[in-house]
């Protein structure tokens, strides 16, 4: 048997296949967030000039920062055995995130770093020279050299922590200036969203990191509202598992009765609150599925405000098959069929909130609400038994009865469903029935008069 010492793939080749893992930019930011993290930073600054005449995003924490020794070795792509046990608090998972992230959209990463007691350090990868050169080629950069930086932070010069730099970015790439701001512009606002939901936890408590996204501090959106009126709190329960607890705890949103329009607004409208029912799984408390039963229920039109939160140690990313991006995961069998069993409760809280407020809107002198369970069909019908339309009735000359209850037939038939729905769904506060108005001119009224022939 004979063996060949050296099969490394191509660093040319290898590096496109890098370039191709599959991030979003902002999955790959918050890949760099987690580094920051996990280095103790309390502040981290993203920022992305629209103005620049050559895009680049700047990522800048206060955490520990690394020697010059530790840099070298955290640019190298797998640096990390992704079984080794890892501290409560590493988000980190395969190695590379830094580098697969960065390089998924920028094809020149520069990495600054200090840490206390150290002398300033910094490296680069520059994707066109390991193509041109067909090696792993990293420039260490000299004092000189990193003092001429053009978009280098000062204050990692002046205290610790890291800096990186993405350059040529291939989503803002453009050859006309506006377009590419306009990219820039709508990528940060995007990112902001994310952040605010992804590491909302991290952005609570007495340890909370400040993050800021084109030096505007972001706030903590909590996807439970459970600070907000009307919200339930469910069971709970912890589990000792490998790395940790588990964590399981159940959440039931607020009716949209219970907020106010700009709350709603603030959201992202009621139907982008709606549409995030089911799992939401964190990762030592940074959020890594939102919303979604993976299989395990169908999604629910009366379960909307159901919401279950599982937080698992970085201990389980082995059997729980976390990816290298730390965007998805896979159930194990065994809390498959214990999820199964806690998901029907906060689905039957939520039902009841909305069947309670619907039997109130179906206790209506106006209206009959016919509901088939068997044949599971649902009838909206004018009630024909109301007081008010049974007097109109005895007025109503004979020849006249059956054109009345056509048009009443007609009136519900053509009852705006679709619309009603979208509106309720998305906007519930906008609706005003109870300032509805039905004002008939004198010639319109002689027009009905003549036509149904009613006598004055």
């Amino acid at each position: 048997m004979r063996y060949r010492e050296d099969m490394s793939p191509q660093p040319r080749s290898h590096i496109k296949t890098l370039m191709r893992i599959g991030y979003d930019l902002n999955s790959a930011i918050a890949d760099i967030i987690d580094n920051s993290i996990t280095a103790k930073a309390t502040k981290i600054y993203i920022a992305s000039p629209s103005e620049a005449d050559k895009p680049f995003i700047s990522i800048v924490d206060n955490g520990n920062g690394m020697s010059s020794e530790e840099l070298i070795q955290n640019m190298r792509i797998g640096c990390k055995d992704p079984n080794e046990k890892r501290e409560s608090g590493d988000l980190g998972r395969f190695g590379s995130g830094m580098k697969t992230a960065s390089f998924s959209h920028a094809r020149r990463l520069t990495v600054i770093s200090k840490k206390k007691g150290h002398k300033i350090a910094a490296a680069c990868w520059d994707i066109d020279e390991i193509e041109e050169r067909n090696i792993w080629c990293l420039q260490e950069l000299d004092g000189e050299d990193i003092k001429n930086l053009e978009h280098l932070d000062l204050n990692i010069v002046d205290s610790h922590g890291t800096q990186l730099i993405w350059e040529n970015i291939k989503k803002f790439n453009s050859s006309d200036h506006n377009d590419s701001k306009t990219k820039i512009e709508t990528s940060m606002v995007e990112l902001k969203k994310y952040l605010e939901l992804h590491f909302h936890k991290f952005m609570q408590g007495p340890s909370k990191i400040n993050i800021y996204v084109q030096k505007l501090k972001i706030d903590p959106f909590d996807p439970f509202l459970s600070t907000k009126k009307g919200y339930q709190e469910g069971a709970s329960e912890e589990t000792p598992i490998k790395g940790g607890k588990l964590k399981i705890k159940v959440h039931i949103l607020p009716h949209h009765s219970n907020l106010t329009q700009s709350e709603i607004d603030g959201f992202g409208g009621m139907e982008e609150i709606y549409k995030g029912q089911g799992l939401y799984i964190y990762r030592e408390n940074r959020l890594i599925i939102a919303g979604g039963w993976m299989g395990l229920s169908r999604t629910y039109q009366l379960g909307k405000l159901a919401r279950i939160e599982i937080n698992i140690p970085s201990g389980l990313d082995e059997e729980w098959s976390t990816d290298v991006k730390k965007s998805s995961l896979q159930l194990p069998l065994r809390m498959k069929n214990r999820l199964k069993k806690l998901i029907q409760d906060p689905i039957k809280k939520s039902t009841r909130a909305y069947t309670y407020r619907g039997k109130k809107e179906e206790a209506n002198e106006y209206w009959q609400i016919m509901e088939n369970t068997r044949e599971k069909t649902v009838i909206y019908q004018i009630n024909t038994e109301n007081n008010e339309l049974i007097e109109v009735a005895k007025d109503t000359p004979k020849k006249n009865i059956l054109g009345l209850k056509e048009y009443l037939r007609n009136l519900a038939i053509n009852l705006p469903i679709n619309h009603i729905h979208s509106k309720v769904s998305s906007d519930p506060k906008s609706i005003r029935q109870d300032e509805v108005k039905l004002e008939f001119t004198e010639d319109q009224i002689n027009k009905i008069k003549e036509l149904y022939k009613w006598n004055t």
